[in-house]
Order: structure tokens, then C-alpha cells, then sequence
């Protein structure tokens, strides 16, 4: 029975190889879905949605209490409108009521919840490895410290979002354009976003033109892929029916998971690339 599964895997893995007969950013893509059903993504995509379903929370409070003690900002104002609205809104209720009813949170809860965030950021950069094939050589205080400065980013990447729409909106209150580039801004930043998931937390250098056309890529599957999961979600399936007050937890869940798998199918890409160049070496 194994040695069929290995033969199985083996013939799998020729199949997607044989996509790499030169050198193409298409033919790396077609590889990447090709590896994406022999391999594990499903598995790490679900690691990733229950490490976010436990961290996130902890994530979200941590920046907001960084923006509302230095900068004595609402928590409100730091979340484009845009992501509010997406499936990430039942979280950010709940952090409110969090807010509203036990006040703001000491620093040294903060720190607890700096620690308790990282987990999302771990269960990217184990499934990075898994796919690649390649184990991460930084000890556990660098890969640690690297994860907390990708989380002191991210909220240097809400601040600056925060600061240019009202920018924006003090240098043209009279004109249609701060609303245009309002929305505009928050493509930008889950690009930049996506940009410094790949770029921080991939095991090996990948050159930052490849990881850019890479998440150039991911970025338009995964908005493509969000238009499509509203819709559905909306007019199609039953969620709400069948779980009733547990459906916005249910519909958070399958939207972490797929979105998940679109940012692997990116890794995906990565490991193409290594492929066909060790066949070219060889």
C-alpha cells in the first residue's frame, strides 16, 4: 500500500515537473496548482486558519493599544473601511466590545498579547519550509525577533494608511479625489502587506523583482477570489441557516482557509523557480 502511494507521488511530482520546460513565469504558476493538489496546501492552509483563529484577536488588540496610547487614535480609524466590511468584521466587533467594556489594555497585557499573536506569522513560516522542502537555519531568538518586527510593521503600515487618508482629505476637502484615494489605499496596503509575508518569512533569498511579480500575482487570485466568496456566501450558500449565531465564525474560517491556500499557491510559484533551476544546474 505505501510503495503504491509512493509510486503514486512519484508519477505526481513527474507530471507538475514536466511543466518546467522553460523558464515562465506562466509555466512556474501551472506548477504551483499542479503542486497545490499532489502536496499538502490543504493542511497548511488549515494549520494557518486555526492559528489565526487563535492569534488574531491578540494581533489586533496589540496594534490597536500601540495607536490609541502614543498616538491617541480610535481603534475605528485605524481600520480601512473596506477591510471592516470583509469578513474580518465579527472580529473587529468583538475587539470593540472588548474595548468598551474592560477599557484599555496595561502594557504588560500588551506584551502577553504580542506573544499570543505570533502564531499566525509561525504557521506561515512552517508551511514556507514544509513546502520548500528546506528547514529555516535561524535559531529560535532571530526567527522570533524577525515575526515581532513583521507585527511592529504591520502597524506602522495601519498608521501610515491612517495618516495619508487624512492627509488626503486636508489638502483636498473639496474634491471627489480624497474618497478615490482612500479606497486605493488599501490595495496598497495588503500588497505591502503581502510583499513583507513573502519577503520576512520565506526560509531562503528570494530576489525581490520575483517576490514582487509573485505577489503581484496572489494579490489579484486572492481579490478575485474574495468578489467570488461574497457572492457566494450571500446568495448562494446556507451558513447562516445551518450554524445560526455560529456562522460568522464558520464563514471567517473557510475565508482565513482559502486565502490561505492563494498565499501558498505564491510559495507554490517560489518553488517552481528553485525546480527549474536546480534542473538547469544539473
Amino acid at each position: 500500500m505505501n510503495s503504491s502511494l509512493s509510486l503514486l507521488a512519484i508519477i505526481q511530482f513527474m507530471i507538475c515537473k514536466s511543466l518546467l520546460k522553460r523558464r515562465s513565469f506562466f509555466r512556474y504558476v501551472l506548477f504551483s496548482f499542479c503542486d497545490a493538489i499532489k502536496s499538502d496546501y490543504p493542511f497548511f492552509a488549515a494549520s494557518i486558519a486555526y492559528y489565526t483563529l487563535m492569534s488574531i484577536i491578540p494581533l489586533f488588540i496589540f496594534l490597536f493599544f500601540l495607536g490609541m496610547v502614543i498616538f491617541q487614535i480610535n481603534f475605528q480609524d485605524l481600520v480601512p473601511k473596506e477591510i471592516f466590511n470583509s469578513p474580518l468584521k465579527p472580529i473587529f466587533l468583538q475587539i470593540e466590545q472588548i474595548i468598551n467594556n474592560s477599557g484599555l489594555i496595561s502594557g504588560t497585557a500588551a506584551v502577553v498579547m504580542l506573544w499570543f499573536s505570533r502564531g499566525i506569522f509561525l504557521s506561515f513560516e512552517r508551511s514556507f519550509c514544509e513546502i520548500l522542502g528546506v528547514e529555516n537555519t535561524a535559531g529560535f531568538f532571530y526567527k522570533h525577533l524577525v515575526i515581532i518586527l513583521v507585527i511592529f510593521f504591520l502597524w506602522i503600515l495601519m498608521f501610515v494608511f491612517y495618516s495619508a487618508k487624512y492627509l488626503i482629505a486636508l489638502l483636498l476637502p473639496q474634491f471627489p479625489l480624497p474618497s478615490i484615494a482612500s479606497s486605493l489605499l488599501v490595495p496598497v496596503l495588503l500588497f505591502t502587506i503581502l510583499v513583507s509575508i513573502y519577503y520576512f518569512l520565506l526560509p531562503i533569498k528570494v530576489p525581490l523583482k520575483f517576490i514582487l511579480k509573485t505577489s503581484t500575482f496572489v494579490f489579484f487570485l486572492l481579490t478575485i477570489f474574495e468578489k467570488v466568496f461574497v457572492w457566494f456566501i450571500f446568495n448562494v450558500s446556507k451558513v447562516s441557516i445551518l450554524y445560526g449565531s455560529f456562522a460568522a465564525v464558520i464563514i471567517f474560517l473557510i475565508w482565513i482557509y482559502y486565502s490561505a491556500t492563494v498565499v501558498l499557491v505564491g510559495v507554490g510559484i517560489v518553488k517552481a523557480k528553485l525546480t527549474f533551476e536546480e534542473e538547469i544546474k544539473e
